[in-house]
């Protein structure tokens, strides 16, 4: 069956795909535009299906942001060499944009929002196309929206390698017109980039305590061990394991760790400068860290 050059050419402007590609499709679906678009559908199902074991741990880390939301999110391609591919690159931005206009509750509204962009079809959906165009395993994967609740909270990101980790960090003040300020900004800035450097597991050792209890209490059965291994009086053992955990404590937890400007200064100190400098209490009241690939 003769396809045309005009349909060929609809076909790749409500799928974005490659010329051949689409003309295969046509040809497949003798003519049928509905039907040609299934079957690219159907042509990346398969692909991901097949592909359904590849680890996919490139791609990009992405954070888009107004006024009063910040949207830290993770598309996954199995090689660098697609996570640069110009049809990926668009696709990320297209759904910054989406995913901004719409801020979707959670990782499945977000997966099954549509847009005209992509031709009325669902997120998932054009990822689906993407796969069976590049022929490779493209996910979707985290989704991550903040947002403030006043003008005394104040969202701060830090993007670092070219998405390779996007941190979002939440502080809120006592003091409203404190946190238009740029000791304030200059604040949010840092403690995103500690975030991104040196990775806490939570904020300080009450919320890590509360939030890994089991995590904690598995720390304390190694420091045990090894102090009863070590050759040194039992009356000493408690004393090890309060010192091995304090250290885990002060490597762990983003107010008690080494500031990374000035070691020799925990982040607390950070903070403290900056609530004297504005006359405020700060408080962190969340962060969110995606290292690209990485496992939550």
């Amino acid at each position: 069956m003769e396809i045309s050059a005009t349909a060929v050419k609809e076909l790749r402007e409500k799928t974005g795909l490659g010329m051949m590609l689409c003309k295969a499709a046509l040809i497949e679906a003798k003519g049928d535009m509905t039907l040609a678009i299934e079957t690219l559908r159907k042509q990346g199902q398969a692909t991901a299906t097949k592909r359904a074991g590849k680890d996919a741990k490139q791609g990009k880390v992405t954070i888009v942001s107004d006024a009063s939301c910040s949207i830290l999110y993770e598309v996954n391609s199995e090689t660098d060499f697609v996570a640069r591919n110009d049809d990926f690159v668009k696709f990320i931005a297209t759904l910054g944009t989406l995913l901004m206009e719409k801020k979707p509750a959670d990782i499945t509204a977000a997966r099954s929002l549509t847009s005209p962009v992509f031709n009325g079809q669902t997120v998932d959906a054009r990822v689906l196309e993407l796969v069976a165009k590049i022929g490779e395993k493209i996910t979707f994967r985290r989704y991550h929206k903040g947002t403030t609740a006043g003008a005394n909270e104040k969202l701060f990101t830090y993007n670092h390698g070219e998405g390779r980790i996007g941190v979002l960090v939440k502080l809120s003040t006592d003091n409203a017109a404190a946190a238009s300020q740029q000791a304030f900004a200059d604040l949010g800035k840092d403690l995103a980039m500690q975030v991104a450097a040196s990775n806490p597991i939570a904020i300080d050792r009450a919320a890590l305590e509360k939030a890994f209890p089991t995590l904690v209490e598995k720390e304390k059965e190694i420091y045990l061990t090894q102090a009863q291994t070590s050759g040194k009086p039992e009356k000493v053992w408690p004393k090890i394991v309060e010192g091995k955990l304090e250290k885990f404590f002060k490597d762990s937890t983003l107010v008690q760790q080494p500031y990374i400007r000035d070691a020799e200064r925990a982040v607390s100190d950070r903070i403290a400068d900056a609530e004297k400098a504005l006359s405020c209490k700060i408080t962190v009241v969340s962060f969110v860290r995606y290292e690209l690939g990485a496992e939550e």
